[in-house]
């Protein structure tokens, strides 16, 4: 038997040994991306009782003389995991479409095996990067706004713009004055996570660009 590092040069069916890899690098690229879907649905879902567990709570404290110290405690602690969240969100659908693309490029060379063989494996063409198959949706800018990166960083830009809110009311008592302030905040927030998401959604297609 030959070793370990010698074993490559003693494979008598090259391209029966590089099928099989294939089928395996397919199988784990699969994995991964149920693996991204998984971690983003737990993670989410943390965010989300996070937020709610602490609006029952303030339920409980609402007609007490604690309520403004507790909000004032709780609002940064849920901002600063959703903030936390949502970039790895994004990170995950970014993992997400790495591995789709490196399976389509696996099911290109599928429908090469015979004649006509690609009708079998269709690979979807100027649309959105993480669809399978064709849908007959074109890709589009504001469709950055309806993933789970999105839904949880407007959800958390909603909370920091009522922490300002709060913040801007207290010293005021200007209830016009602390619901402009915090609905400014809110929709700037929103708006950087959608550019910071396109950014990043931008460098990815670059490097697939790269790739092929």
């Amino acid at each position: 038997m030959p070793p370990a590092d010698e074993s490559v040069d003693a494979i008598a069916d090259r391209p029966l040994a590089f099928f099989n890899a294939l089928l395996t690098e397919h199988f784990v690229l699969e994995s991964a991306r149920g693996i991204t879907v998984n971690e983003s649905s737990s993670r989410a879902s943390l965010y989300l009782m996070t937020l709610s567990s602490s609006l029952v709570a303030f339920g409980f404290l609402a007609s007490t003389h604690f309520a403004l110290y507790f909000l004032a405690v709780i609002i940064p602690v849920v901002f600063i995991l959703g903030v936390f969240t949502y970039e790895r969100l994004v990170e995950t659908s970014l993992e997400d479409v790495a591995a789709l693309v490196s399976i389509q490029r696996i099911r290109r060379y599928y429908g090469t095996l015979l004649p006509g063989a690609d009708r079998y494996f269709p690979v979807a063409t100027e649309r959105a990067p993480n669809e399978m198959i064709e849908i007959g949706q074109r890709g589009y800018r504001r469709g950055v706004f309806f993933t789970i990166s999105s839904a949880i960083g407007i959800i958390n830009s909603i909370v920091a713009g009522a922490g300002v809110a709060l913040l801007v009311y207290q010293p005021t008592t200007s209830l016009g004055a602390a619901i402009t302030s915090g609905v400014a905040v809110g929709v700037v927030l929103i708006l950087l996570h959608g550019v910071y998401q396109m950014h990043r959604y931008g460098r990815q297609r670059d490097i697939i660009n790269a790739q092929q």
